[in-house]
């Protein structure tokens, strides 16, 4: 038993390290003399907007979500699937090394539902058509003018990503889901209102990410916004370092600089990027209080 949980604890350590590596490095190159003063000048209104943003993703996300079980005839109200979706937010964002936000809302949406399974895996759908929308929006990268090396590096990163046992679990998964929910993937209409709806929401965050950047004096457009946002999402899907951490901060640094951003300019957005979906996600922590047995349910279902 030992040599099996061995490796396990070295693969958590490790994505561990490499986060705070990065995150430390980024950190020790910066002058605080000039980073402190552009977080004083980021007014509390941009901050508001930016998470208002960011939450009206979410929604639509739950929309999103309600749109897919109602399809299997699984009713529930949007009210209700809101709040499990920024419950599922929270966990992503505080509870990474213990139960991820999709194995919450999975535990959460089988509650008294007969049909678990379309259940179950309407949140690994949900997961995908947000995959797929999010491969619509890469086009905006183009934006970016010097593209080529983003565009080169992050296609060196899905090519390492795609090489790993974690995309072999999530071809075994979608499979699986396949076969719950056969009607998501054979209907035209669904696909489109789905992958509708998941562009909309992510065009919500890449909104949330926009206005950070103004808020900080970095000139760039939405889409060229959008495209170091998208970039930076593929980046950080690398399954190296816990939800991200690091190589999201990491991403969006490198790519702003190309855009004309100081490293200080560039830090400061990825820090404050990381804050707004933080603050987003606490209604859901809030909520995680009063319900805390999904957590336990949710260990279980691990």
């Amino acid at each position: 038993m030992e040599e099996k949980r061995s490796p396990n604890k070295w693969q958590t350590l490790l994505r561990w390290l490499v986060p705070l590596g990065l995150i430390g490095f980024l950190l020790s190159r910066v002058r605080w003399d000039e980073i402190l003063p552009l977080l004083a000048r980021v007014s509390w209104a941009s901050l508001l907007a930016s998470v208002l943003a960011f939450l009206l993703s979410q929604f639509i996300i739950a929309v999103r979500w309600q749109y897919l079980l109602r399809v299997q005839e699984i009713r529930i109200p949007l009210a209700r699937l809101t709040w499990l979706t920024l419950i599922g937010a929270f966990a992503s964002n505080f509870l990474p090394t213990t139960v991820g936000g999709d194995v919450v809302r999975m535990a959460a949406v089988t509650q008294g539902q007969p049909k678990r399974a379309a259940a179950v895996a309407s949140v690994a759908a949900d997961r995908l058509f947000n995959l797929a929308a999010m491969f619509l929006w890469l086009p905006s990268a183009l934006a970016l003018g010097t593209w080529n090396a983003p565009i080169e590096a992050g296609a060196a990163s899905m090519s390492m990503l795609t090489r790993t046992p974690f995309v072999e679990k999530t071809w075994a998964r979608l499979k699986r889901v396949f076969e719950a929910g056969r009607a998501w993937f054979t209907s035209p209409r669904t696909v489109v209102v789905a992958l509708a709806l998941s562009w909309l929401s992510i065009g919500a965050s890449f909104v949330s990410f926009w206005i950070v950047t103004l808020a900080l004096g970095i000139s760039v457009s939405f889409w060229q916004a959008a495209g170091a946002a998208a970039l930076a999402y593929f980046a950080a899907l690398l399954p190296i370092s816990v939800n991200g951490l690091g190589l999201l901060e990491g991403s969006v640094t490198a790519l702003l600089i190309t855009q004309g951003a100081s490293l200080e300019q560039a830090v400061a957005a990825a820090v404050l990027i990381r804050f707004v979906t933080l603050a987003a996600s606490l209604p859901g922590g809030a909520r995680l209080l009063w319900q805390r047995d999904l957590l336990a349910k949710a260990r279980r279902e691990l």
